[in-house]
Parts: C-alpha cells; structure tokens; sequence
C-alpha cells in the first residue's frame, strides 16, 4: 500500500481508538463516540487515514440525527 498524499511506500497500520466529540456549543453535553479503527499512517509524511466500523458508523449518525442514547 502506498501513501495517498506523498506516494511513499512506508505506510503501516495500527490500532486506534479515536473519541468523537460533537461540534459546536449546543453540543457539549452530547456523549461522545468512541470509535476503534485501524488506522494506516504515512511513516515519511505523516497522512493518516481509516475507515469507522459499521457499528460506530451507526452510532455516530444516531448521535447526528439526535436519536442516540448511551
């Protein structure tokens, strides 16, 4: 797999955890979404991307749409 932004082929993935926080001020009181990808990150420049699983993907349209409860 090469990098997307600088083509380097010194790109390795890893285990993340990522705490989602809602923007804006109406929103400091709505949970957060903690979210576990895989995360592939450039060793050279430093671009980093993943893909949410389903099931927080879920969770985080729930929270959006304001139907989500945890």
């Amino acid at each position: 797999m090469s990098c997307k932004a600088c083509g380097s082929f010194s790109v390795d993935k890893f285990d993340a955890e990522i705490n989602v926080h809602f923007p804006g001020y109406e929103n400091l009181t709505k949970p957060t979404v903690i979210v576990s990808p895989t995360i592939a990150i450039c060793l050279d420049c430093g671009f980093a991307e993943c893909k949410v699983p389903k099931t927080e993907l879920r969770r985080l349209a729930e929270r959006v749409a304001g139907t989500g409860t945890d």
